[in-house]
């Protein structure tokens, strides 16, 4: 009986994990995540904002206030250009954590600002997809707020 208990609960893990990947191929064998202009999910892609680097870097600041398992690490001086966070999250379960380095550029054709981020995992040789992950809840979150 404790066996079938054991097996069913085994099971239940590994199925959980199963249902969390997107891509076999990268999430058991990189542990890092960026932003890039041509990706298939628009999550994945930097933001554009339509505002200026304090206005952009304030919103950033209260969405990650916001949650509980994003934290600032470090901000670049206001004075520097382009703007650069440190961030990290924590997951729920297991309390790994992730760094996040967010740029915040202007943009002077349009006059707003443009986002790219990184998200790495600080232990493991795959993320399981967390990484990504950690990008799309950061961009919606910014084009949410």
């Amino acid at each position: 009986m404790i066996g079938w208990i054991a097996l069913t609960i085994t099971l239940a893990i590994f199925a959980s994990i199963a249902l969390r990947i997107d891509d076999w191929g990268r999430d058991w064998t990189k542990n890092t995540a960026s932003l890039v202009p041509d990706a298939q999910r628009e999550g994945l892609r930097p933001v554009e904002l339509e505002s200026d680097l304090a206005e952009t870097q304030s919103r950033l600041e209260r969405w990650v206030e916001s949650d509980s398992r994003w934290s600032i690490v470090s901000v670049s001086p206001t004075d520097e250009l382009p703007v650069r966070l440190k961030l990290t999250r924590t997951t729920p379960i297991m309390r790994f954590v992730d760094d996040i380095e967010v740029t915040i550029d202007g943009r002077p054709e349009s006059g707003g600002v443009i986002i790219h981020a990184t998200s790495k995992s600080r232990i493991g040789k795959g993320d399981l997809g967390q990484n990504p992950r950690n990008l799309i809840e950061l961009t919606n979150g910014l084009r949410d707020q």
